[in-house]
């Protein structure tokens, strides 16, 4: 990895649009290359040939209006979000975890909204080191960029694999800064959470200002999703209003002060 000075971790595809649209957008237009790597994005046949299923996978394909090939919506709609915000992607092989199976007993391990939510099964702890050796072709060496990570607001645990993995990278002298992963980052204690969760309370926030047009081109993006929008959204119109809200609302470290959008990001601190 040579010429990205900003390479986005997103666990799926549309959490980095939710979360970063807008600074992503606004470094696009100031010429700065964006690269943003869904981890997972993989398509869920398996060797077998045949398609995994479960009622939850049933019910979640049915809310997104996608047939058994979800995935390549999924990455369709990405693609078309990420040329809007002017960042170049890569999508990884690895499986969404509702199509994960545990390697010994061959049975899917995330059955339920529930499970989504909590800790990382036993059996996956040995991911990170996978995904840390399939990320590191894009993050380069220690000094030349930054790697933005989720927080993992909301306790996904794909966002949870994510973040240990850029843990990992930080470990070896990366510079990573972690964002907000919204819509998760709504709930009222979901942030602080998080941070306890990732690094307990050593940690400084920063403000990125943006612009009007940031705001619109990442809305804009987020409705490129559209398999995506019925599980946070009621409407086209709310994701606009929600958006706006959250780049206007104000977490208990900034400043009270400012005026207009922004997205916060947070650094881990010695």
């Amino acid at each position: 990895m040579s010429e990205y000075r900003h390479v986005y971790l997103s666990p799926h595809l549309d959490d980095v649009a939710l979360s970063c649209g807008g600074r992503i957008y606004q470094l696009a237009q100031a010429g700065e290359p964006v690269l943003v790597v869904t981890v997972f994005a993989g398509s869920l046949h398996h060797e077998g040939g045949g398609v995994l299923a479960s009622d939850y996978i049933a019910r979640l394909h049915q809310r997104w209006e996608a047939d058994v090939d979800a995935p390549t919506l999924r990455r369709a709609e990405d693609e078309a979000a990420m040329r809007l915000l002017g960042a170049d992607f890569c999508h990884l092989p690895f499986l969404d975890c509702i199509y994960r199976q545990h390697p010994v007993t061959g049975d899917l391990i995330y059955l339920s909204d529930e499970d989504l939510f909590a800790q990382v099964h036993p059996a996956e702890f040995v991911l990170v080191a996978r995904l840390q050796g399939e990320l590191a072709e894009f993050v380069g060496t220690p000094g030349r960029g930054t790697i933005y990570s989720p927080l993992a607001a909301g306790h996904h645990v794909d966002h949870q694999l994510t973040v240990a993995a850029a843990l990992a990278f930080q470990a070896a002298g990366h510079r990573v800064v972690f964002y907000e992963d919204y819509p998760y980052a709504e709930a009222p204690t979901a942030l602080g959470a998080a941070r306890r969760w990732v690094g307990g309370e050593r940690w400084r926030q920063e403000l990125l200002p943006l612009r009007a047009q940031d705001l619109a081109a990442k809305t804009a993006a987020v409705l490129r999703y559209r398999s995506q929008l019925s599980t946070f959204f009621d409407d086209d119109t709310e994701v606009a209003q929600r958006l706006y809200a959250y780049a206007m609302s104000s977490d208990s470290q900034a400043a009270t002060s400012r005026r207009g959008p922004c997205e916060r990001v947070w650094h881990l601190t010695k």
